[in-house]
């Protein structure tokens, strides 16, 4: 039926954008609530954007029958530019693996006074133990964070909303960008940067998005980021003395009490591993179809090139690598409207 369609497309791409950097608040601190009121009309920009783009993207991959991501690539880049275009998602799904380890070092450090270490060993080591077995569950327990995520998220953020405005903290200076000096570029830029994994969700799903209402799907999807990123942005401002930290939306449901912080930090750190574990999945399986290595002695150089890599903040990461990801995939937004264009005409 058309209306499933268009739910299971929305939450597809609102699942492919909300991951564990989006619901720990740092990316929306890094690219929105850092510049103010005018980071909140940035959240409007990229919100129009996603749901424009999608629209585009799934109209394109309808039309051309697409499969799977390298067959997209290269429909759009040519051959040649397509190679670079899957290099580049391979890269990113390595920066995805080193944020998420380094965002649960974070969060050991900020929530439970741990060394940062212990938190990137004990993830690290889960995520060596679940990609062994090939991550087996990891789909069902998926299903099964992503809407408590949306839940807690949401709810904390709405709730922090509401409360007056923090007055009891000086409130802490986040790093300026050294690439992103203007809340429209930053707005751009995350879209770039998200659309890319985006795009290669979508082409893997192929015939499974190539329906009715799925078009659709992608607006209201694009649309419902840009209300989920505005709530967290705007629980950001709200209290000043969060931005700053690496896990700013705990500090938001510490303001609610120590029982919604406790399990936003659970919650949270599930989310980081099954995320890292997808990205390792997806990593190792590329290796494998390379025939240098098998799937099970793949894992070991993975984790030895992560783990110390991972000791690079979280808020760095999220606040220097990934501005530069987006700068990258700057060449897939005009060029998926020019095909569009194109094809209707």
């Amino acid at each position: 039926m058309q209306w499933k369609t268009t739910f299971q497309v929305a939450a597809t791409y609102v699942g492919a954008v909300m991951g564990a950097g989006f619901a720990s608040g740092q990316e929306i601190q890094q690219f929105f609530a850092r510049f103010g009121r005018w980071g909140l009309a940035g959240i409007a920009v990229s919100a129009l954007l996603f749901a424009l783009l999608g629209w585009c993207m799934l109209d394109l991959q309808e039309r051309w029958k697409i499969r799977s991501y390298p067959e997209f690539f290269d429909h759009l880049l040519g051959r040649r530019w397509g190679r670079w275009a899957d290099g580049l998602v391979s890269a990113l799904l390595f920066v995805g693996m080193v944020a998420m380890i380094s965002g649960s070092g974070a969060l050991f450090y900020e929530y439970f006074g741990f060394s940062r270490w212990l938190g990137i060993f004990l993830t690290g080591s889960v995520i060596a133990l679940a990609l062994w077995f090939r991550g087996e569950g990891v789909l069902w327990i998926n299903s099964a964070l992503i809407p408590l995520k949306f839940v807690f998220c949401l709810g904390i953020a709405t709730a922090a909303i509401a409360l007056e405005t923090s007055l009891d903290v000086v409130s802490m200076e986040v790093i300026q960008s050294p690439i992103v000096r203007h809340w429209i570029l930053s707005a751009i830029l995350y879209v770039s940067f998200n659309l890319t994994l985006a795009m290669v969700v979508f082409a893997s799903l192929g015939r499974d998005v190539q329906r009715p209402g799925a078009r659709l799907g992608a607006v209201i999807g694009g649309l419902a980021l840009g209300v989920f990123a505005f709530v967290i942005g705007a629980a950001l401002l709200q209290f000043p003395d969060t931005l700053g930290l690496e896990i700013p939306m705990v500090a938001v449901a510490g303001k609610l009490g120590d029982w919604p912080a406790f399990f936003y930090v659970v919650v949270l750190w599930l989310a980081m591993i099954t995320a890292a574990i997808g990205n390792g999945f997806s990593l190792l399986s590329r290796v494998v179809d390379t025939g240098k290595l098998n799937y099970r002695n793949a894992i070991l150089p993975l984790l030895l090139l992560l783990i110390p890599i991972s000791g690079v903040k979280f808020s760095k990461i999220v606040q220097l690598v990934y501005p530069l990801f987006g700068y990258l995939g700057l060449v897939f937004l005009p060029t998926i409207i020019y095909f569009w264009r194109r094809t209707r005409e």
